[in-house]
């Protein structure tokens, strides 16, 4: 489902230590987390989606975990020294949101599943 609606808003967590975990539907914010360690798992399957919605995760230690809606485009931007990115291929239309992940630390990685 994709909200057309421009007027957007962020969503900042920021912590010492602890994560950030978002799940449920409604209309899905750009999000930045913070933190020194700790990591983001952030489930939008059941959200609305904007034709752009970004997820920016900062942290010494930690990493990003994301499911997004099978149809979603999704595009990362991240460094980590130790860590990885894992996407889950899929083919979605031009015409889908598009999901921005971009992610930065020193331990950790991105890994996006779809529904």
């Amino acid at each position: 489902m994709t909200n057309t609606n421009s007027s957007k808003r962020t969503n900042w967590q920021i912590s010492l230590l602890g994560g950030h975990k978002q799940r449920g539907g409604g209309t899905a914010a750009d999000t930045v987390v913070v933190t020194s360690i700790g990591g983001a798992d952030v489930d939008l399957t059941g959200a609305e989606l904007a034709p752009q919605t970004t997820l920016t995760k900062i942290s010494l230690i930690g990493g990003v975990k994301l499911q997004v809606p099978a149809d979603a485009n999704v595009e990362i931007e991240s460094f980590h020294l130790f860590g990885g990115r894992r996407i889950q291929p899929s083919t979605p239309s031009p015409s889908a949101p598009v999901v921005r992940v971009r992610a930065y630390g020193i331990f950790g990685g991105v890994k996006v599943s779809r529904a």
